[in-house]
């Protein structure tokens, strides 16, 4: 395993036998004494969030995961399975590594995959998705008191809030760390 005294953020560590990405570092300093480092991780295990603090020019494991692109194929209750694009391989990931992003994934979209010593980490997220609209609710006349939203229906079968202009056929910007609408797609 390499070794650095420098973790970056989005670097993958390995720490007792268990593989975290690095969200966070912050930099503590102490007078004489040196620094201190806090680390966020997640763990890509089960999703836990740790931080950690160790001193500064501690070295520490990280590991370098290979990209596969792979096909989305469908999910069920247990996950969403994927198809490597080189061997044709179906590949089950469970509900766990995918989280919420799992409402986003269209069928036949290619992602790609992070695998380390053949087992799947996670996939790599984009920040927005754009998504059509297959099912809107007319606007009420007089639901304005608030911010004017409806709820509606994307092709994936994920619901969210949209301003009252947007229609069945349109396409949608959705931000896929919050869930929330983030504009019209061209």
């Amino acid at each position: 395993m390499p070794l650095t005294d420098q973790p970056v953020k989005g670097m993958y560590l390995l720490e007792e036998n268990r593989i975290f990405l690095l969200q966070d570092r912050k930099l503590k300093t102490q007078g004489r004494q040196g620094g201190l480092l806090i680390l966020k991780m997640k763990a890509l295990d089960n999703g836990q969030i740790i931080t950690k603090t160790i001193k500064a020019g501690t070295k520490v494991e990280y590991v370098h995961p290979e990209m596969k692109e792979m096909q989305y194929l469908y999910s069920d209750a247990s996950g969403a399975y994927f198809m490597d694009s080189s061997t044709y391989e179906t590949v089950n990931i469970s509900s766990e590594i995918l989280g919420h992003y799992i409402h986003f994934l269209k069928e036949g979209e290619s992602v790609l995959v992070m695998v380390y010593e053949g087992k799947v980490l996670t996939i790599k997220e984009n920040p927005t998705v754009v998504l059509e609209v297959t099912e809107s609710t007319d606007a009420v006349k007089g639901n304005t008191s608030s911010s004017a939203t409806k709820l509606v229906t994307v092709e994936t079968g994920y619901k969210i809030q949209v301003p009252l202009f947007v229609k069945t056929g349109d396409l949608v910007k959705i931000n896929t760390e919050t869930g929330e609408y983030s504009g019209k797609a061209n």
